[in-house]
């Protein structure tokens, strides 16, 4: 145990030293994978976001049912009547036409202005219904649409799950496409991280030559680097996290309360902690295979298996 303990404690030390003695080299592949992992931040941000719309849309079956401008009170309530009593409707909440051009406005940020060059009112009222989530939700909310478009004083209702699918489609292809992207990206940053590094161990391959001759294992020569290279990671990675959560902010703050509804989807909630797991662990494997390879390249040890 004393042996490991102490090895490490060189491997740290000469880690320090090289990541002190060779800052340009260091700099230029930190600042390599940490562009790289930001990138790959920030496309993981708006991915998780609109996960998150997907899961509240999925969650949230609701009919809309547009009612017509000379629709009477009774006829009114009699359509909330009977829709309550429909098993599978959890709740029917009335939008009056005031409360609808108040959700326009929340809604539309900036363009809400134009409203107020309006002289009247010209959004409808409207019914809510809220259905159980489930299997048979789809079915129920298409039934409920069919036999109410043809009641009395409803001018229009709409139950319209189709964009949920095309969502999620577009969704699943943006991970497969941004995952094949993403690897070749990684693949060359590990190539060039290699050749950047192999400049710092270049120039001190008279060291390393000097210790292979007198007995160094190969473990203990490539030790520091590939320490070196897990530091390098590390930092890299929380670095490029903390540049995505700055930006998050930085955005929110510039648009103020007046950002619109696509702005918030997809900057309204930070990285969840399995998409910073991911990004930390791919920038310790980047960084250490680059380190490997540098390493393994460089004469003097690429002779040794």
């Amino acid at each position: 145990m004393n042996v490991l303990w102490h090895r490490l404690r060189f491997f740290a030390g000469d880690a320090w030293d090289e990541l002190r003695h060779s800052p340009g080299v260091n700099l230029l592949a930190a600042g390599t994978l940490i562009a790289v992992l930001f990138g790959a931040g920030l496309l993981a941000l708006v991915l998780s976001n609109i996960e998150n719309f997907v899961a509240e849309l999925r969650d949230d079956v609701r009919i809309e049912i547009y009612l017509a401008e000379d629709i009477t009170t009774g006829q009114r309530n009699v359509l909330i009547r009977e829709l309550r009593s429909i098993d599978g409707v959890t709740q029917v909440d009335r939008i009056d036409k005031s409360e609808a051009l108040e959700r326009y406005k929340s809604w539309a940020g900036e363009m809400a202005t134009l409203a107020e060059d309006l002289e009247a009112n010209p959004l409808p009222e409207s019914l809510e219904v809220f259905l159980a989530t489930g299997p048979d939700a789809q079915a129920l909310g298409s039934r409920i649409r069919a036999q109410f478009s043809e009641k009395a004083g409803v001018e229009q209702a709409r139950f319209d799950r189709s964009l949920l699918g095309r969502i999620e489609a577009l969704l699943n292809i943006a991970r497969l496409g941004g995952g094949a992207l993403g690897l070749l990206i990684l693949c060359a940053v590990v190539f060039v991280m290699a050749s950047v590094l192999r400049l710092a161990v270049y120039a001190r391959r008279d060291e390393i030559e000097i210790m292979l001759l007198v007995g160094a294992t190969p473990l203990f020569v490539r030790g520091p680097f590939l320490v070196a290279g897990v530091v390098q990671g590390l930092i890299s990675s929380l670095t490029a996290l903390a540049l995505v959560e700055t930006t998050r902010w930085g955005v929110r703050g510039y648009a103020g309360q007046a950002s619109p509804a696509l702005l918030d989807l997809v900057i309204e909630h930070s990285l969840p902690g399995r998409f910073i797991f991911a990004i930390i662990a791919v920038g310790l494997l980047v960084s250490c295979t680059a380190a490997w390879f540098a390493v393994r390249q460089t004469r003097g040890l690429s002779n040794i298996a």
